[in-house]
C-alpha cells in the first residue's frame, strides 16, 4: 500500500515520503505493547538496521515490561484520516516523547473495521472512528485504530467524525475533567481557532462559561464565535493578556485552557485571580521551562493529557466522554470542526500550513485506494 511514511527529522515538505509499505498484520499486533509514543514494535522488523533506534526500542521496551500487550484494537480500512499538530511536532523532532523512526503519520482516522481481537470481533465490517499511533498511523489505506474506538453515529459524515474524537475528547479530558470548567466561571481558550482549541470553546461555552477566545489573526475571528464564544483576543503576535484585556478589561479570568504554551502561555497566566487555574495541554508554541514563582501567585498548573492512565481507567474514561460529547452533539451543542477536507497527495502542504497557524479547526484526508501490489504477511513497514 502507498503511506505517508517519516524516517527523519525535519519540516513535513522535506521528511514526508509517499511509499510502498506492508500492511500492519494481527499476528505481530497480538504480541505488542504501547506507551506514550505509540506502538512498541522492534526496529529488525520495520526493516531498520540503525544502533539509535535500536536504544530507543532497547529503553521503552523495558519501561513497560510489566505491561500486557495491548489488545484494544481494530484493523481499519481507512476512508479519512484527520491531520493535527502532533503530526508536525513528530516530523520535526520536537513533540514531547521520541516517536521512533521509520513512521506512518496519522493520528486519527474513519473507516471499516477489517479485523480485531476477540474482544472487538462484534466491529468487524462497521464503520467506526479511531485514534490511530505510530508506526501504524492513519495516512494508509490500512491502519490500526484503537481505544478510543467508535461507531460513526448516523448523521455524522465521514469527514466530520474523522476530525471527531481526539478533538472532543480531549478537549473533555482538559476542560471539564481536569480543568473543572463550571457554569459562570470565565474562560480563556489559547489557540482557539484550533482543532483542539475550537472544541474547547464549545464544550467551555456549553457548561456555562463565559469563554474567551484567543487567535492569532483577524481572519480567524469569525471562526472562533461560529463556536460560541462570548469574546474573541486577536493577538496578531503581540502580548496575549494585552489582547485579553482590551476586550474584557481588568477582571481577572478563573481558567485559562492552554495548548500553545511557549511565550503566550505565560503571558496568560497574567490574566488569573488568585486559585485560578492555568491547564496545560499541548505545545503548539513550544515547551519551555515553567516559572517556579508561580506559586506566590496561588496559582494551580494542570497538566491534562490522554495518557498515563491504566487501560481500566481509560476505558471508563472513554466511555464517559463519549457519552457527554454525543449528549451535546444531539443537543445542537457541539459539533466536529472539520473545516477542510483535502487529497492524498497534498498532506505536505497542508501540515505546512498548519505549522504556520494558517489552518482553521480540523483538516481531513481523503484516502483513496492507494495501496500498490499485495501486503507483506509480516507486517514490516519496508520499502
Amino acid at each position: 500500500m502507498r503511506a505517508w511514511v517519516v524516517r527523519g527529522d525535519g519540516e513535513p515538505r522535506d521528511v514526508f515520503r509517499m511509499e510502498d509499505v506492508a500492511e500492519p498484520s494481527a499476528d505481530l499486533l497480538a504480541e505488542a505493547k504501547m506507551d506514550l509514543a505509540g506502538w512498541v514494535v522492534d526496529p529488525t522488523v520495520l526493516g531498520v538496521d540503525d544502533p539509535d533506534e535500536r536504544a530507543l526500542f532497547e529503553r521503552r521496551r523495558a519501561a513497560i515490561a510489566a505491561r500486557p500487550f495491548y489488545e484494544d484494537w481494530v484493523m481499519l480500512r481507512v476512508g479519512v484520516a484527520a491531520l493535527g499538530l502532533p503530526d508536525v511536532t513528530m516530523a520535526r523532532g520536537t513533540y514531547p516523547v521520541r516517536v521512533a523512526r521509520p513512521y506512518i503519520s496519522g493520528q486519527e482516522a474513519v473507516g471499516e473495521v477489517i479485523d480485531a481481537p476477540p474482544e472487538r470481533r462484534h466491529l468487524v465490517g462497521r464503520r467506526v472512528v479511531a485514534v490511530t499511533m505510530q508506526p501504524w498511523g492513519g495516512l494508509a489505506p490500512v491502519s490500526v485504530g484503537i481505544g478510543p474506538v467508535f461507531e460513526v453515529p448516523d448523521g455524522m459524515s465521514d469527514a466530520d467524525a474523522a476530525g471527531f474524537v481526539i478533538p472532543a475528547h480531549t478537549g473533555y479530558h482538559v476542560a471539564i475533567r481536569r480543568g473543572k470548567v463550571r457554569a459562570g466561571e470565565t474562560v480563556v481558550v489559547l489557540g482557539a481557532a484550533g482543532g483542539l482549541g475550537s472544541a474547547m470553546v464549545q464544550l467551555a461555552a456549553a457548561h456555562g462559561a463565559e469563554v474567551i477566545a484567543v487567535v492569532g489573526h483577524e481572519a480567524k475571528r469569525a471562526h472562533a464565535t461560529s463556536l460560541g464564544a462570548h469574546h474573541v483576543a486577536v493577538h496578531d503576535g503581540g502580548d496575549v493578556a494585552d489582547a485579553v484585556r482590551s476586550v474584557i478589561g481588568s477582571a481577572p479570568v478563573h481558567v485559562v485552557l492552554d495548548p500553545v504554551q511557549g511565550s503566550m502561555g505565560p503571558q496568560s497566566r497574567r490574566l488569573l485571580e488568585p486559585d485560578g487555574r492555568w491547564v496545560l495541554c499541548g505545545h503548539a508554541g513550544g515547551l519551555a521551562p515553567i516559572d517556579p514563582s508561580f506559586y506566590m501567585s496561588n496559582h494551580t498548573l494542570v497538566g491534562a493529557t490522554l495518557g498515563g492512565y491504566s487501560r481500566d481507567v481509560m476505558r471508563a474514561m472513554d466511555a464517559e466522554t463519549q457519552a457527554a460529547v454525543m449528549a451535546l452533539w444531539h443537543a445542537g451543542k457541539f459539533r466536529p470542526v472539520t473545516t477542510e477536507q483535502i487529497d492524498f497527495a497534498e498532506v505536505p502542504d497542508a501540515l505546512t500550513a498548519m505549522g504556520e497557524r494558517r489552518t482553521l479547526g480540523r483538516v481531513v484526508v481523503r484516502i483513496d485506494d492507494q495501496s500498490s501490489g499485495t501486503a507483506n504477511p509480516s507486517g514490516m513497514l519496508c520499502t
